[in-house]
């Protein structure tokens, strides 16, 4: 029997498999040339109203300074994977939208990360990946930032 000092932490074996998962997800991006902020502002803008959303609901939901979604809505607008168009509720604001190629583009990614993470979870036989998923949506539960809590 395991005492409490000799049990693995958690926390630490769950940010050590994040890591992981974060880096298979950045090099499995890098030949398509996308970066993961990139790929994040595109996730957000493919759950979006199809009319797109505003440089500071973008900045709100990624939880950074508006500057900083310009500058990444700037490099997805180069690769002309997002198109920015006047806001008819506020002829100031500009709303951002997934180009036709940005969603061609956000398809592809979906199933390079099912692709990617494949080999890291089939590790895991069938049951043990749906007892992770199951514990691992109890845990998501108390995060307000959850798709579950209205935030996408």
């Amino acid at each position: 029997m395991q005492n409490d000092e000799s049990k693995p932490d958690l926390a630490d074996l769950f940010l050590r498999a994040s890591r992981v998962i974060r880096g298979r997800w950045r090099e499995s991006l890098i030949p398509m040339g996308i970066t993961p902020h990139q790929s994040r502002v595109l996730s957000l803008l493919g759950h979006a109203e199809a009319e797109g959303l505003r440089n500071s609901q973008l900045a709100e939901r990624l939880h950074i300074a508006a500057r900083s979604t310009t500058e990444v809505v700037d490099q997805l607008e180069a690769k002309q994977l997002v198109v920015r168009t006047p806001d008819p509720a506020d002829r100031r604001a500009t709303l951002i939208a997934l180009s036709p190629s940005g969603r061609a583009q956000l398809g592809k990614m979906s199933q390079l990360r099912r692709d990617s993470m494949a080999g890291y979870f089939e590790k895991l036989s069938a049951p043990d990946r749906d007892e992770l998923a199951r514990l691992l949506e109890i845990l998501d539960r108390e995060n307000p930032r959850s798709p579950r809590h209205g935030c996408k």
